[in-house]
């Protein structure tokens, strides 16, 4: 850009949208001009000073023939003199040439004498003190003045009627006219605490002691105080934080940040009006793009890093959330009214922690964009910088600060961390869990998944989780979306809907299994309430929730913990104690196998030799498969095409779908690898009773009344069932019927060696090799096999053979579904079928029981 286009460009902004900066900043004297004898002259000097401002001030205006002439013949010749005129003039032409005053300007007579700003600066200086000395300005203020600062008992004093035309300011109490008079006067002392009499006041001793030397001007004496603010006089240090606090909402009033974005103002918010915190809004908006100029980033993280500590330094959560604090936050904002602002950023966290409980919605847009910051760098979250500054030095002091990592860093070194820095870092995991938007990482890896798949959904996470397995999805995405639910799965409170909608029955159901499984005990500064505890408990309430599911009274908690096993049994590694309790024996017995679901199987095939830790949780994982056949994907991959055709009316809960597909293993539409699998899953329920969903909750208070002698550690071999079937007539009326089923299903679908029938091998070798009935073959076609064998060949061959040539092991069996050489079925079976809406043709059959014929009709079951 040529020269006069940039000079135009300049003047443009400072004068439309900036609004010229009037700050003289007082050149260093040049001892080389002084001479050696200072004595009288000075004197003489300083007294001819004196008058020359007391004429000054007289007529409401720099001298046109005072110690400003050169500068006022060549920039403002046309001016006329009076009501700060000239003044005004001087003030912006000094500052369009410091803003020009660049190589590419070529501007050679830019130079204001060293008097005339002194000059210029002393002036104003007591316009500050007195502001009626400037006429315009009071009579732009007169009836604000006259409205809400005339009581001289509440403003006394040099400068408190600017003071408090400052208060009405921020309490949006002014007139348009008053209001840009006195955004003049904070303009001005943002660059010169000189011309903000209260501040200059209160800090001229501290300014003389710590920053002596530092040129007026630009904001640099405040910008020295504040670097050395632990060494601040109170009174110093609270009018130099409400200098802060007033100039939040402008970027004019922050003369190094304003300086450095001027150009990015420009390029990135043209048309963005100044005031109410806009500007800045939309620097931040576009602050991580690659256009976004250093300098300007360097200056607006460290403004975003100040605003952190105190919710008084934002503007927008100040305006927003004033009621919810005094009403929600109040203790907290009560113990912040020291000197400097607080550090501890207290009423921020609160407004975190009760961000549900906010009334106004655009107080929780802000709460959020907050969290949002914090999510992405550290700096911007002072909770967790104060509790773990020492582990960021000693663990991640290399990494690159943005995009989450430091964040990221801390949770790989968790296990290096203090007690404070790793409870804090749990806090925010908790709290950032809540949002896809705080989880930068996701945010990054899926951007075109969020686009593509997930644009117009109400959850984006929950969309990307459901899209995990697609081919589609990149492998930096997978792995991004897999990392979060692996580490979501450690901790009930890290998976924010089931840590909400299950509040009240993680209270009522699991409320100690997280202090029984704390991986990480508290440290003593912290509250040692359950409810407060900032540790892992290593998956073990979630564990509870999914072991106690039938029991959770709320719906939408319900639904969260479904959803949460549907991830669970995709990826196995999302049990954390699964993995835990397994750990050794993948490496002794499965040589380390890394792919988790390979693991599980490798760990049921030697179910035998594992630990009794990794036995027990492999058995709890199997019976929360077993629980809904949705939770079972072996099945779900194989049967899918069969549930549709024969099962879709029929509810996946509760094991109805999987006996579904049992009663249909023998249609011509069943692939063998749905029918495989319905065998296999048959297997393993006739070994441990509770797989049997059905049988496991109608027969619980008889396996505690009649079997609670077996041991369950060597569960697994059918012993529990033996037992049932052994006490058969014993048992209540719904037991009976699903012992009676279970057994019947191990007879129809025979396996050789099984635990719970093996007792009918030597039968079936003796008699049954070459066994063919009438009913074994129908419709001109044979039945379906499994296994080898015909599916139901050896169990009506059983059933055909006399009491006496089934021996005592396989005879209780057979009876237990046979008579007199045929098939009976209660009539709760029929009821099971009915449930089933498989449609029952027998209204000739007995009342008290269903013969075989029946049965048959039954979907080529019996």
């Amino acid at each position: 850009m040529g020269t006069p286009w940039r000079l135009l460009a300049i003047l443009f902004v400072v004068l439309v949208v900036a609004s010229p900066n009037f700050a003289i900043a007082k050149n260093a004297k040049d001892s080389t001009d002084k001479g050696s004898d200072k004595g009288s002259s000075e004197e003489n000097l300083s007294a001819l000073e004196d008058r020359i401002l007391e004429a000054e001030l007289t007529q409401g205006d720099i001298l046109k023939q005072g110690p400003c002439e050169d500068e006022a013949g060549r920039f403002c010749a046309d001016e006329e003199v009076g009501n700060r005129t000239l003044e005004r003039c001087l003030s912006m032409q000094y500052t369009l040439l410091q803003l020009a005053s660049t190589p590419e300007a070529n501007i050679t007579d830019n130079n204001f004498s060293e008097k005339c700003l002194d000059d210029i600066r002393n002036f104003k200086i007591q316009v500050y003190k007195n502001i009626s000395i400037d006429k315009e300005w009071m009579e732009d203020c007169k009836e604000d003045v006259a409205t809400l600062c005339d009581d001289k008992f509440l403003y006394p004093g040099v400068g408190s009627v600017l003071a408090c035309l400052r208060e009405a300011k921020a309490g949006e109490r002014l007139s348009d006219l008053c209001r840009n008079r006195v955004f003049e006067a904070q303009r001005d002392a943002a660059a010169d605490m000189a011309f903000d009499p209260q501040l200059n006041q209160t800090c001229a001793a501290d300014a003389q002691r710590l920053c002596k030397g530092v040129p007026a001007g630009e904001g640099r004496v405040q910008d020295c105080l504040r670097q050395q603010r632990t060494s601040l006089s109170w009174d110093c240090m609270s009018e130099l934080f409400r200098q802060e606090v007033e100039g939040s909402g402008d970027i004019r009033l922050n003369v190094r940040l304003f300086k450095a974005c001027l150009e990015d103002k420009r390029r990135f918010c043209p048309d963005v009006p100044p005031g109410d915190a806009r500007v800045k809004d939309c620097l931040e908006e576009h602050r991580l793009e690659a256009e976004f100029s250093k300098g300007c980033k360097v200056e607006f993280e460290k403004m975003m890093e100040r605003r952190a500590t105190d919710f008084r330094l934002d503007f927008n959560l100040q305006k927003y959330c004033h009621k919810d604090i005094t009403e929600t936050c109040y203790q907290d904002a009560s113990d912040m009214s020291g000197a400097g602002g607080s550090s501890d950023a207290k009423v921020i966290q609160c407004l975190q922690d009760y961000r549900d409980e906010l009334k106004d919605p655009r107080c929780r847009q802000q709460v959020h964009l907050l969290t949002k910051r914090a999510a992405e760098d550290i700096r911007f979250d002072r909770a967790l910088v104060e509790a773990c500054k020492d582990d960021w030095q000693a663990h991640c002091q290399a990494v690159p600060k943005g995009q989450g990592r430091v964040f990221m860093c801390l949770q790989d070194n968790r296990g290096k961390l203090k007690g404070p820095c790793k409870e804090a870092l749990f806090r925010e995991e908790v709290r950032f869990s809540e949002d896809i938007d705080f989880k930068f990482g996701i945010r990054k890896a899926c951007s075109d998944e969020l686009q593509r798949l997930c644009k117009d959904k109400e959850d984006a996470m929950a969309c990307l989780q459901e899209h995990v397995g697609d081919a589609d999805m990149s492998k930096g995405c997978k792995e991004a979306v897999k990392d979060d639910q692996q580490h979501a799965a450690e901790d009930y409170r890290l998976n924010f809907r089931l840590a909400r909608e299950c509040f009240a029955d993680v209270q009522k159901l699991c409320m100690h299994a997280c202090d029984e499984a704390a991986v990480d005990p508290p440290s003593s500064s912290t509250s040692s309430s359950p409810a407060s505890l900032p540790v892992t408990c290593g998956g073990a309430t979630l564990r509870c929730l999914t072991g106690a599911a039938s029991n959770i009274s709320s719906a939408t908690c319900r639904d969260e913990v479904f959803h949460f096993q549907k991830q669970e049994v995709a990826d196995v590694a999302l049990d954390v104690p699964l993995q835990a309790a397994c750990r050794e024996d993948v490496k002794e017995r499965c040589g380390g196998e890394r792919d988790h679901s390979k693991a599980l199987a490798c760990l049921r095939q030697n179910r035998d030799a594992l630990s009794e830790g990794c036995k027990e949780e492999e058995l709890r994982f199997s019976e929360m498969e077993a629980s809904d056949i949705r939770l079972t994907p072996t099945l779900m991959n194989a049967c899918g095409l069969e549930l549709h055709q024969f099962c879709r009316k029929v509810p996946p809960a509760a094991g109805q779908a999987f006996r579904c597909l049992q009663l249909h293993v023998q249609e011509a539409g069943m692939s063998v690898a749905c029918r495989s699998e319905v065998d296999l899953q048959t297997a393993r329920q006739s070994k441990y009773y509770k797989l049997d969903a059905a049988l496991k909750q109608q027969c619980g208070e008889d396996v505690d009344r009649l079997c609670k002698v077996v041991d369950e550690g060597r569960e697994g071999h059918a012993l529990v069932l033996k037992c049932l079937a052994d006490y058969h007539s014993d048992l209540s009326a719904s037991c009976q019927t699903e012992v009676s089923y279970a057994v019947r299903m191990a007879l129809w679908m025979y396996h050789r060696g099984s635990d719970l029938t093996k007792g009918c091998d030597a039968v079936i070798d003796s008699r049954c090799a070459n066994y063919t009935s009438s009913s074994s073959s129908g419709g001109g076609g044979r039945r379906a096999s499994v296994s080898g064998a015909v599916v139901g060949q050896y169990a009506q061959c059983l059933m055909d053979q006399p009491k006496e040539a089934l021996g005592n092991e396989c005879l209780p069996l057979v009876a237990l579904v046979g008579r007199e050489g045929g098939m009976w079925v209660g009539r709760s079976a029929a009821s099971s079928c009915k449930r089933l809406s498989i449609r029952l043709p027998c209204s000739s059959s007995p009342k008290a029981d269903l013969r075989l014929p029946c049965l048959l009709v039954l979907k080529g079951l019996y």
